[in-house]
């Protein structure tokens, strides 16, 4: 297990501080742009201590990884023998405090295939990832609570990678949607603890996040119907690798899949979860990041006849751009899904920062096709940069910006502003 002693986290680059903090100057950075060095001066201070949160006023990072798969907790001080996903380590090493939302399946722990990990939070702060997203996100919120208890943080910002966007915006509405007061029986609860502190979370940043659904899961939910359309439809390489996902939801029972089905957000339902997302956005800086290497072959860019625009609908090999990007499906959208429908207030228009990539949604579609590992979001140095300059700007428009600390070290903190 990595070191359990608490590191001064900080941003030491002299551009940071030079930053025009708005969403122009945010999407027109470059991957040199967001480099950044991290100030690891160890200090005596417990991991179970409030002074932790104290270290940067009470604000965190909590990234919510994808769907399907084992997800181990881990902090800005502790991790597995096997490390953090790239992306993650790229947040920690610009000076942000990350922790990693616990992951585990119906079939699996947090901890599967790994070791030296440090202890896991409760189970019930810890989301079941092939569940459907209220109850992954009313875990999450437990875990926010968790970790308001034990460390003193109040402040979140969210990062959420593929269904991990889609539970991270569970997660704000569980936060917002709460119960009225008086119709619940008292007991103790880590996500009712969180409502109590006053938890607040101000941004989120979703990656190749299937927000409404795609055809991928229609195979996984029924390949006897869909496989034949999706295949001509959107191609024969985006069927094959859709394939995967037919043995997770017989292995695993994924609940998730019967939310992502195309059929969920093809049409006007009042009673959908699209529906009762409505608003819940509102006031929280959204930025969705999408990745569009494929058109019915990946990394086919070759315009249509005449040169006009391409008609294949792109997508990361697994989603569709349209859906990471919650926008409507173009004029011409095959079938599935054949039409889209998108409550209005379910995207804060007016305020949502939407950015692509020509990436593919994982290292199994890499593996796949034969591409090379960067090619993947979790992976790509250009996705990631983007992500780690979008987090920063965050944290300095709230005053979190750089100074000297008493040890002459680089730090972030609101007394910085």
């Amino acid at each position: 297990m990595r070191s359990h002693r608490l590191s001064r986290l900080g941003i030491v680059v002299a551009t940071l501080a030079a930053w025009t903090l708005s969403t122009t100057a945010i999407a027109q950075l470059t991957p040199a742009g967001a480099e950044t060095v991290a100030a690891n001066v160890q200090v005596d201070v417990a991991p179970d201590s409030q002074a932790v949160g104290a270290e940067t006023s009470g604000r965190a990072v909590v990234v919510i990884e994808g769907g399907g798969s084992p997800h181990p907790f881990t902090s800005p001080w502790a991790a597995c023998d096997g490390g953090r996903p790239q992306y993650v380590q790229a947040l920690l090493d610009a000076g942000l405090p990350v922790f990693t939302a616990p992951g585990f399946g119906n079939t699996y722990t947090s901890t599967a295939g790994q070791s030296g990990c440090p202890p896991q939070p409760p189970i019930e702060v810890q989301w079941n990832t092939s569940e459907y997203p209220t109850q992954a996100g009313q875990a999450v919120l437990g875990l926010l609570g968790y970790l308001h208890a034990t460390y003193g943080y109040r402040t979140f910002d969210l990062v959420g990678y593929s269904y991990g966007g889609v539970v991270a915006r569970a997660t704000v509405a569980t936060l917002k949607q709460r119960p009225p007061a008086g119709t619940m029986a008292p007991a103790f609860s880590y996500a009712q603890a969180a409502v109590d502190a006053g938890i607040v979370i101000p941004s989120l940043v979703t990656l190749n996040s299937p927000h409404l659904g795609g055809p991928a899961y229609d195979i996984a939910a029924d390949p006897a119907v869909y496989l034949r359309p999706v295949t001509e439809a959107w191609g024969r390489q985006f069927a094959n690798s859709s394939k995967s996902l037919i043995e997770f939801q017989r292995t695993a029972g994924a609940g998730s899949i019967h939310v992502l089905v195309t059929s969920a957000h093809a049409k006007r339902n009042p009673d959908s979860w699209d529906a009762q997302q409505v608003g819940v956005l509102d006031g929280v800086a959204l930025t969705l990041i999408a990745g569009d290497y494929c058109g019915k072959t990946c990394g086919d860019d070759r315009p249509s006849a005449g040169g006009g625009p391409r008609k294949n609908l792109r997508t990361d090999g697994t989603v569709p751009v349209y859906s990471q990007l919650m926008l409507p499906c173009p004029t011409a959208c095959p079938a599935p899904p054949g039409s889209v429908y998108i409550p209005k207030g379910l995207v804060p228009e007016e305020t949502v920062v939407r950015k692509t990539f020509p990436t593919v949604h994982s290292t199994f579609v890499t593996k796949g096709l034969g591409l090379p590992e960067a090619r993947a979001v979790s992976r790509n140095p250009a996705a990631i940069s983007y992500l780690v300059a979008t987090m920063v700007a965050q944290w300095q428009s709230a005053g979190r910006g750089c100074c000297r600390g008493p040890d002459d070290t680089t730090r972030i903190s609101a007394a910085c502003g």
